[in-house]
């Protein structure tokens, strides 16, 4: 495959895995936009292997969840958001390959990191020795989740903070929290906007997002924190 660096050994050391079968790794790299054979399939092999190694990980490790957190757990940690932040952690930039318009672009889609990173577990699976290969799948995408499974707890009540705060002000308020445009600013490439979440006539402090339901989300985990620390909500 002309084009990809022969020089991969830093990378190897990066995602904790040494390849015997180096081309499966240059596979990896080789983003769709190239017009010859590419990383698609070994993305689709990759996602299957995280879903399990995710799983089962967190299967051992909340012994007393349920199916429904257990899900909900899983889907944050396989997303692509979080699937693109580790990319952008390895530095895949530096290896993928890509062609079309996406060679001619200064930085590359954040979609196109989570996809290398499906497709690197894919090559692992296919390159690993079938004795060892979910124990290594497993210490890889520990490595790589570090901060995101350090944190599941706190992320995944984020995410759910609007669903959080609507329950309690029915339940404590009998009402629904309101959700106010408070500023916006546009820029040529962004966009941004300032959004307050009130219960009843108390407004909670605002929060800025890149939508305004990213600020929603954002503003309410604002309220969420206020009402934490006066003890009017736990968890």
């Amino acid at each position: 495959m002309a084009g990809i660096p022969l020089a991969l050994r830093h990378l190897e050391d990066l995602i904790g895995y040494r390849f015997h079968d180096r081309s499966l790794l240059e596979l990896a790299l080789t983003h769709a936009s190239i017009e010859e054979e590419h990383n698609e399939r070994l993305e689709f092999l990759g996602d299957a292997v995280l879903d399990l190694v995710v799983s089962a990980l967190l299967f051992e490790t909340y012994p007393d969840a349920r199916e429904g957190r257990l899900t909900e757990w899983k889907a944050l940690l396989v997303s692509r958001a979080t699937l693109s932040r580790v990319g952008e952690r390895l530095g895949l930039d530096r290896w993928i390959r890509s062609g079309g318009n996406l060679k001619e672009r200064r930085s590359l889609p954040r979609s196109v990191y989570g996809n290398a990173v499906e497709a690197l577990l894919g090559a692992v699976y296919q390159d690993c020795p079938a004795q060892s290969v979910i124990p290594v799948c497993r210490t890889m995408v520990v490595h790589w989740l570090h901060y995101e499974l350090a944190a599941l707890p706190e992320n995944h009540a984020r995410m759910q903070a609007k669903q959080t705060l609507q329950n309690w002000a029915q339940t404590e308020k009998g009402s629904v929290p309101v959700f106010h445009l408070t500023d916006f600013h546009e820029h040529p490439e962004t966009q941004a906007f300032q959004v307050s979440a009130e219960v009843g006539h108390r407004a909670f402090p605002p929060a800025w997002g890149a939508s305004k339901k990213e600020a929603e989300r954002r503003a309410a985990w604002e309220a969420v924190l206020v009402l934490r620390a006066e003890g009017s909500l736990t968890g």
